[in-house]
């Protein structure tokens, strides 16, 4: 399934009229956090989610008018528990969503998106940075978004006004460190405007080594929760598109080595499923030198021992190894390879 910004530029690319909604302020137990996007096209077609239910209806009702107009416009909802008994949801709270058009007579736009797109595709990291205050003179999707890093813009204007940039400098890189979405106010020619600064980084890798049972199960229920996945096995009756038809890439290879080859980063999850102890060891001791976020290998207690036992003799800390989820998976009481790939799926979700 395409993302919202697959979909966002594509819609750039083809000169269809469309809007981009955006969460954009949350409070309580709302559905989807600050940052969520639903890209909506003139056909009433979306794709991306801000919350569903009455919520969401009200935002669609309000892109007919932005695309009316090709003025932004800020929705906002206080879900009270009348509305949340009518809807029947358990999900209430304040929220807010910046709905803008997205003008396909602005190249810049294309450029942003081709570059976030590319980002999240092969790596890197950068800020988006979209002026989210709503008047006459920045509500048409015009200098109204910038791709940033710490050394300036890469791509697109805020304003034509170089302060505005200067001003968001120091607050690139704590903002990718923390990776995470936030609103800054700055203060312009006596007025205050807001600003929706977005991380954007490259989509997280599910690294799976070993093709049997299980992976084929989990590979495609990862892949609908968003992660890019690479399988890999020594056996090519195994590691083949007929198995793992919808899979991002196969590596064929043997294990012995595998993980230098691969562009591990700290967005990759290293899943080890293979078809043995030996090589889950071969795996587990490249996989502990590198700064993946999440490190799982499959097994009984009693092989878990004996692994770690094995590295630790070649000098693997301890402390390392307590770092890695095995048993993997959440502990749901999951016996069969499906079920061994949901567990495992909702701890890469919790992680």
């Amino acid at each position: 399934m395409a993302s919202v910004e697959q979909e966002t530029l594509s819609i750039l690319s083809q000169n269809v009229p469309a809007v981009l909604a955006t969460v954009i302020h949350r409070a309580g137990s709302a559905p989807r956090g600050v940052g969520a996007k639903m890209l909506i096209r003139a056909d009433g077609s979306s794709t991306g989610t801000v919350g569903g239910g009455v919520m969401e209806a009200q935002v669609l009702e309000a892109s007919k008018r932005v695309l009316e107009t090709g003025k932004a416009r800020i929705v906002q909802f206080e879900l009270t528990a009348k509305d949340m008994a009518e809807e029947g949801s358990i999900c209430g709270g304040n929220v807010s969503v910046f709905v803008e058009p997205v003008p396909t007579d602005v190249p810049e736009l294309l450029e942003i998106f081709r570059h976030i797109v590319k980002i999240k595709q092969r790596g890197g990291r950068s800020v988006l940075a979209t002026i989210v205050s709503v008047d006459d003179t920045y509500s048409e999707g015009h200098k109204s978004k910038a791709l940033i890093d710490a050394t300036g813009p890469i791509v697109g204007s805020l304003l034509d006004d170089e302060r505005i940039l200067e001003k968001l400098k120091p607050e690139i890189g704590p903002l990718l460190a923390e990776n995470r979405v936030r609103i800054l106010s700055l203060e312009r020619n006596r007025e205050r405007i807001e600003v929706l600064l977005e991380p954007i980084v490259s989509e997280p890798t599910a690294f799976i080594f070993g093709c049997g049972h299980i992976s084929t199960c989990l590979a495609p229920l990862v892949k609908t929760v968003g992660f890019r996945v690479v399988v890999t096995d020594d056996r090519a009756d195994f590691a083949n598109r007929e198995r793992f038809p919808d899979v991002d890439e196969i590596v064929l290879a043997p294990f012995e080595g595998l993980l230098k080859t691969l562009e591990i980063d700290e967005n990759a999850c290293l899943i080890i499923v293979t078809r043995g102890h030996l090589h889950d060891l071969i795996v587990l001791e490249q996989a502990l030198g590198t700064q993946a976020r999440y490190i799982g290998m499959i097994g009984s207690g009693r092989k878990i021992k004996m692994v770690y036992a094995n590295l630790i003799e070649k000098g693997i800390p301890q402390e390392r190894l307590e770092t890695v989820h095995a048993p993997i998976g959440l502990d749901i009481g999951a016996e069969t390879p499906e079920e061994i790939a949901v567990s495992i799926l909702a701890e890469l979700i919790q992680v």
